[in-house]
């Protein structure tokens, strides 16, 4: 029932805004979620037993998501936070053989959780943005739930004991099946300006990504012996939890559309 009601107050919300909403107020919302992702990977982190400085980290992803949205400034990013991080080291007295880890996993942190929730900016900003965004959502939602249904109720062999030993090969395939079905479905319904073969090509690729995002996140939990990445969202764990498989998908979508579309 948590998780019923969670989806029936956030989705209608993030759809909303994604429809009606500004850049800026999108904009404001893909910050939200990366600075809730963020801390949920500062405690996944920890938990392994690597300690580094949030704030620094945190105040990179913000600029991060600021270069996404104006398109511009990537290279004065990545110059002024390995800079940042290294000096964040320093000032931590730290012992030596932790500041390779300790920057390490800070910049890990940035570009996983920031730099590819931050891709949507740019989808967004796009034309047709909110049908690419909704086009995403239905191959990508209803992937997961073909997934999980199936490989819960047929699937036999594992797919990656070791990182996730729930997910199975039968699970993953019909999840690949749904994706496609539901691009296809997205492009009738609302999208019919996306070209056929690009919707098909698209869908799985988009499809197989999300997976690989899933798997991800999976080995961060494993590593660190947790069952979800946090709790703020009733029922459904946290936010990398619910958006791993799009973190991959969009910036999967983004490079596909700039070189084919």
């Amino acid at each position: 029932m948590k998780r019923v009601l969670s989806g029936l107050v956030l989705i209608p919300v993030v759809l909303g805004i994604v429809q009606y909403g500004s850049l800026e107020l999108f904009a404001v919302l893909v910050t939200a979620a990366v600075l809730a992702g963020w801390v949920e990977y500062v405690r996944l982190i920890r938990t392994i037993g690597i300690t580094f400085n949030p704030i620094v980290g945190g105040g990179m992803c913000l600029l991060l998501v600021f270069c996404f949205y104006r398109n511009d400034y990537y290279l004065v990013w990545l110059a002024v936070c390995l800079i940042s991080l290294f000096i964040s080291w320093y000032a931590s007295r730290s012992a030596l053989e932790d500041a390779l880890h300790q920057v390490a996993y800070s910049l890990l942190g940035v570009v996983y959780v920031s730099g590819l929730m931050s891709y949507f900016i740019l989808l967004r900003g796009m034309e047709h943005g909110n049908h690419i965004l909704f086009f995403l959502f239905m191959v990508i939602w209803t992937g997961d739930i073909a997934a999980y249904y199936v490989g819960k109720n047929i699937g036999k062999t594992p797919l990656a004991p070791e990182i996730s030993p729930g997910k199975t090969v039968a699970g993953s395939v019909a999840g690949l099946a749904a994706s496609v079905a539901g691009g296809l479905a997205a492009k009738y319904l609302f999208f019919g300006t996306l070209p056929l073969s690009h919707c098909l090509i698209a869908a799985l690729i988009c499809g197989t990504m999300g997976q690989i995002g899933d798997l991800t996140e999976s080995l961060f939990k494993r590593r660190a012996g947790v069952k979800d990445s946090g709790s703020l969202i009733p029922g459904h764990g946290g936010v990398l939890d619910r958006l791993d498989s799009l973190m991959f998908a969009g910036p999967a979508f983004y490079i596909y559309h700039e070189l084919f579309l």
